[in-house]
């Protein structure tokens, strides 16, 4: 048994070492059987299991003999199709990475524009406001006053304050 496994290693090593076929060469087992050593042939015919892998190494080496084609040579315009390619995979992986603060760097200049002119009507208002209220304070006098007086004037608006003190008996 320890025999029948060196002879088939043997055997598999030999198919392995075989030269690849020509296209006019059929590409069957027959015709890599004819290929080997006789005493790989004897081997062959007398293992079922190196039969079958003779018979899958037929098969892959006709799988890889595929049609030979002439090779394709770049059109005039593929060099810069494919530098845009790249640089439109290397774009899309620089906005995937940094997506928020690219959004961030488009916006940047709007909402410049946008607190600026906020700034100014704030401003604007608050500057009226401010005007508008120093126009209403301006103490107010009675009408029995005149230019010139003995008396000072006296605001008719005056508060009386009252100590807490003052009031107890």
């Amino acid at each position: 048994m320890n025999g029948v496994n060196v002879n088939c290693e043997w055997f598999l090593n030999e198919l392995e070492a075989l030269p690849p076929a020509d296209r006019a060469h059929a590409l069957s087992s027959a015709h890599f059987l004819e290929l080997l050593p006789d005493q790989a042939k004897a081997h062959a015919l007398a293992c079922s299991a190196c039969r079958s892998a003779l018979e899958d190494f037929a098969e892959t080496r006709a799988a890889f003999a595929g049609p030979v084609e002439a090779p394709v040579h770049p059109g005039p315009w593929f060099v810069s199709r494919v530098m845009h390619a790249i640089a439109a995979q290397e774009q899309e992986i620089e906005e995937r990475q940094n997506g928020f603060w690219s959004g961030v760097r488009r916006l940047a200049p709007r909402l410049v524009a946008f607190a600026t002119l906020l700034l100014m009507l704030g401003g604007t208002w608050a500057f009226q406001e401010h005007r508008s209220s120093h126009q209403s304070i301006q103490p107010q006098m009675t009408a029995s006053e005149g230019i010139f007086e003995a008396m000072p004037n006296v605001p008719a608006n005056d508060d009386i304050l009252v100590s807490h003190e003052d009031r107890l008996p």
